[in-house]
């Protein structure tokens, strides 16, 4: 291994590739719960044989060519905040971290678009874009860490959804190196988007992101909150089904499941059903009236007015979940905190809710659902669970147990295995599941076409072959 590892050494500038026991180390899992646990009782993941830290389109290229020639794989790594295992390392494989390629291009005021590399972090890029009086829209909680190519490879969804759309709809150009080190540049931003869809949400199986052109928007003048208490889950989902397909146009609309609610907002008075909440841009004409007819459609379905307080505080708040998970999955021992997402159609919601969320509750302690992302046909749901074992081991085991059941029955109610926070390690049994004997196979085919040699994020998307 050393003689070749040599060899990419020698073909990329000086300090590209780093083998320092230390950073291999701290660069072999990305934010999955389940690798966290393990590291925290001493069993880490072991690390990558290299890690490449490219700077350039060029250094990409080189490290795939030189991959598929030795057949040795790579893992691609953005900002470490994703929870499915995508980023975590592979024996014998080398880790390619892209937190270098950093820069933000050309902002096209007029088509409102932007241009950025693949290892820019989604805080320094709306600061960028806020100084200008812009936004991608894209609000997740780990906004400040993560990156435009983790975004894209995980297939992300962020808190505004409704109003700015997910990453897979914001995507209008992309700079792609693929396994055998050839660069495929996607720039027709109004053209159809079948291939720019083979690398979102895939993980860096089918090749390498290093830049994309993002849509923007102007920022709202300020947030106008509307939050409604729901008589139960169902009604809440009724409710919520109906604002959408009716066509009004909420920046942000998102159903908490009375326990989800009393985690979230426990204060009197509001925190003891499921709430609704919905954020428009207040400095549009055309958002009082559609508050207007929220409150209206509210009445029909039984839901009651709480004012905007809830819907602000969550706001100022959002992005404080990221760093509680860090919090949670700190030093005690034998706690694994975690959320799952899953997604499907409107008619399968009640029982994926039911399903998926009966599954977790026969391991963990607390668990409380979201949904989100609502859309004419169907919505997404992001179940949040907490475990607690007497020790590690047991808390591993029971989050095993948890989960696996979780998506064999999201699999049998007819969802999706991920809305949007990607496959990994965590996920890609699953999804082969989800897809079929004949869409795994045809999957399969596709990986094999532009990976002959399988060195791209192995078994980040399916399972490796003879395993599922």
């Amino acid at each position: 291994m050393a003689d070749v590892l040599d060899t990419l050494i020698r073909s990329l500038p000086s300090g590209t590739v780093s083998t320092h026991h230390g950073e291999l180390a701290a660069h072999a899992r990305d934010s999955w719960a389940l690798a966290v646990a393990q590291e925290r009782r001493g069993a880490p993941v072991p690390p990558p044989a290299a890690i490449v830290f490219p700077k350039s389109v060029e250094h990409v290229a080189a490290t795939l060519t030189w991959a598929q020639a030795t057949g040795i794989g790579v893992v691609v790594r953005g900002g470490g905040t994703g929870t499915n295992g995508g980023a975590e390392a592979v024996a014998r494989a080398i880790l390619l971290d892209l937190s270098r390629m950093d820069r933000i291009g050309r902002v096209d005021e007029i088509s409102q678009t932007v241009t950025a590399e693949a290892g820019v972090r989604g805080g320094s890029l709306e600061a960028h874009l806020n100084a200008r009086g812009l936004t991608t829209g894209h609000e997740l909680e780990s906004l400040e860490l993560s990156t435009v190519g983790g975004w894209i490879a995980a297939g992300s969804s962020g808190l505004a959804s409704n109003g700015y759309g997910g990453i897979a709809e914001m995507v209008r150009g992309l700079t792609v190196v693929l396994a055998g080190g050839e660069v495929l540049t996607l720039n027709s931003p109004g053209g159809p988007d079948l291939l720019r869809r083979l690398f979102v949400g895939t993980g860096g199986t089918f090749g390498v992101v290093t830049e994309a052109t993002l849509t923007v928007s102007r920022m709202p003048a300020a947030y106008g909150w509307e939050t409604f208490r729901a008589n139960s889950f169902d009604g809440g989902v009724a409710f919520i089904r109906e604002v959408v397909q009716r066509g009004y146009r909420p920046l942000v609309a998102r159903l908490f499941d009375r326990e989800e609610a009393v985690a979230r907002f426990a204060s009197p008075g509001f925190a003891e059903a499921p709430l609704a909440v919905f954020g428009f841009d207040a400095g549009v004409p055309a958002a009082e009236g559609q508050r207007f007819e929220l409150r209206r459609l509210a009445r029909e379905f039984g839901a009651t007015s709480v004012g905007p307080n809830v819907g602000e505080h969550w706001w100022t708040t959002r992005r404080e979940g990221f760093a509680r998970y860090r919090e949670a999955m700190g030093a005690e021992r034998g706690v694994i905190t975690d959320a799952l997402d899953v997604a499907g159609s409107w008619r399968s919601v009640p029982r994926l809710y039911e399903g998926v969320g009966s599954a977790l509750r026969s391991h963990a302690d607390h668990v409380g659902c979201e949904l989100i992302d609502p859309r004419t046909s169907g919505a997404g749901l992001l179940f949040s669970f907490v475990i607690r074992a007497e020790d590690e081991r047991h808390a591993e085991d029971a989050y095993r147990e948890a989960v696996t059941t979780a998506l064999r029955r999201c699999v049998a109610a007819g969802g999706s295995v991920t809305h949007h926070r990607g496959i990994g390690l965590l996920r890609a049994p699953y999804l082969a599941d989800e897809l079929g004997t004949v869409g795994a196979a045809t999957l399969r085919r596709l990986q094999a076409a532009v990976d002959p040699e399988h060195v791209m994020n192995p078994g980040k998307l399916l399972p490796p072959p003879g395993r599922g």
